[in-house]
């Protein structure tokens, strides 16, 4: 499959296959996984599996069969490769909790980096067969239509907010008393696809890179807005990363700020 915008675009097919086939890897062990801690400093929700470990192995290695050179960095073994002009970002099994609860709410997430700038991302999630991509300038596209983020309100808008880690609440309350909704599913690739989608609007925690330079990617050619959580212009080394549809972005920032 080729993505309508990005036909020409070099990275497209090999990663689009790529996430597929790693897709079939998570799909044949959904359901029979075996789960261990990562390590003693996390708590029962950060997990890895032996379905996390193949798909890495299968998309890392298809990166550096075709891109050799190019900097690799993953969930699974941290920095594989380093390079200051381009760099990929790979979670292979977004969603864990869910994947090993059989809830089909987990995806993978490839994303590339050039010189410090998002300009390409893929979202796969192999149990919905929902296949979300970008190129920095071409606009966002899920399963080959282009997609845009919603036009609602804070009072309408829809927050993911993030669940237990390392024993802390991740959920702002000052943020979640103003929206319409509130969620929590633990998966960052489908919290930024909806919001591309337009089928939620807020997204705030932690800027941990794997989860989101995909999903950065694909909200901005989505018509979205990113930045830090103090508004300035987000960048790798950020603290915390804001994502929203733009229309509510200034309202959850002084939100943010006047809680803060």
């Amino acid at each position: 499959m080729r993505d309508k915008v990005t036909k020409d675009f070099m990275y497209t097919e090999v990663v689009v296959n790529a996430v597929k086939k790693a897709g079939e890897i998570l799909m044949k062990h959904y359901g029979k996984v075996e789960t261990k801690l990562k390590s003693s400093e996390y708590d029962a929700g950060s997990i890895v599996t032996d379905a996390d470990i193949e798909a890495e192995s299968y998309i890392v290695g298809m990166i550096q069969k075709n891109f050799p050179g190019h900097g690799i960095f993953s969930e699974e073994r941290g920095k594989i490769s380093e390079n200051e002009e381009f760099a990929w970002y790979i979670d292979p099994l977004d969603g864990t909790s869910n994947f090993i609860r059989n809830i089909p709410l987990f995806g993978i997430s490839v994303g590339l980096v050039n010189k410090g700038r998002v300009i390409f991302g893929v979202l796969y999630f192999p149990a919905l067969d929902l296949l979300i991509s970008a190129e920095k300038g071409s606009g966002a596209y899920a399963n080959g239509e282009r997609v845009n983020v919603s036009k609602r309100p804070v009072s309408q808008a829809l927050y993911w907010a993030g669940g237990k880690f390392k024993g802390k609440q991740q959920l702002v309350s000052s943020v979640a008393q103003k929206v319409g909704l509130v969620k929590i599913i633990d998966s960052s690739s489908y919290e930024f696809a909806n919001i591309a989608m337009g089928n939620s609007e807020i997204y705030y925690l932690g800027n941990i890179l794997h989860d989101v330079i995909a999903g950065i990617c694909i909200v901005e050619e989505a018509g979205g807005k990113v930045t830090d959580g103090e508004g300035k212009p987000w960048r790798l080394t950020s603290e915390m990363v804001l994502v929203t549809n733009g229309v509510v972005h200034d309202e959850v920032l002084d939100i943010l700020i006047l809680n803060g």
